[in-house]
Order: C-alpha cells, then structure tokens, then sequence
C-alpha cells in the first residue's frame, strides 16, 4: 500500500523534519548489522517528537528467536537514552523495492503509538530509491484502541481447558 506524503500527518512531518536525513541515517547504520545467517542487511531509524534520531540495524544469531529487527533495535535505542515519542520511522534494505516493518515491529510501534495517543509515519525506501509512505495505523487496522486498559489486555489472555 502507498500512501502520498500529502495525508494530514504525512504533509506534516514532512515540512517539519528532513525525511532523507532520517533514511540517510538508516542507510548508515544497515552497514552495521551482523548478519552472518541470511546476509540481509536492514537500517531503521527512529524520530522522536524532540526532534532527536535514533539508529537501529538488525542483528541474527544461530538461535533465531534471539534475532532483533532494525526498527525494534531503534525503538530500543530511544528508550535507552529517555526518548518515547515517536513520530516516524525510515526503514532501508538492500531490497530492490522498499520493505515495510515485519509484523512484530508493527505491534511494538503500534503500543508506542497507543501509549502516546498518535499515529507513526512509515517510510520505507528501497535500493531503486522507490519510498513508500503510510502509518501504523493504516499497516495494524484493528490494534488495541488508545483506551484499552493492561488490564484489559491482560484478561483477553485468559483461558480454560473448559
């Protein structure tokens, strides 16, 4: 899905802030990922409301599971050093055509956009220079309303052998 820069918040931000300087910083650190298993180099970085950047690679391991995508090493890194408010993340790889957040990084910026009661702009570039533009709201239609209590959430889990 391609959504034009021209959306309320995409025309927004785009006025706001250097779009290329956030994929220009992505591209930077995909150099970074240690990749050794599939050779798939990804760079993300994240923009925070302060206007402050933060950079994430991907990094594998043998055990799969312990692997963690560049945008979720991103987030993380803004965390680290006090930062929450996200307003976009750049998403680069050495794909021909851009490549969105997987679905776990959806869901982990989708709770940061909950918590925040805002949307995150998407933008993913590929090698051909090609951007997609769209938000978590329109990649995780259907995610937790803004007003969803850990509670709530945390009952839905329930279950019996019943």
């Amino acid at each position: 899905m391609t959504l034009q820069a021209d959306t309320d918040q995409g025309s927004t931000l785009a006025h706001q802030w250097d779009l290329d300087k956030l994929l220009d910083v992505a591209k930077i650190v995909k150099g970074h990922a240690s990749v050794p298993l599939s050779r798939f180099k990804v760079g993300a970085a994240v923009l925070t409301k302060g206007g402050v950047i933060f950079e994430g690679c991907n990094t594998e391991c043998l055990i799969p599971v312990l692997g963690v995508c560049a945008e979720r090493n991103a987030i993380n890194h803004a965390l680290i050093h006090g930062h929450k408010d996200f307003l976009a993340v750049a998403v680069v790889s050495d794909l021909y055509a851009p490549l969105l957040p997987c679905g776990a990084c959806v869901q982990y910026l989708q709770e940061f956009a909950r918590q925040q009661s805002r949307d995150i702009l998407i933008i993913a570039e590929g090698r051909s220079g090609e951007r997609l533009i769209t938000s978590i709201d329109e990649l995780f239609q259907g995610g937790f309303p803004p007003d969803t209590s850990v509670e709530e959430i945390q009952g839905s889990f329930s279950w019996s052998l019943e």
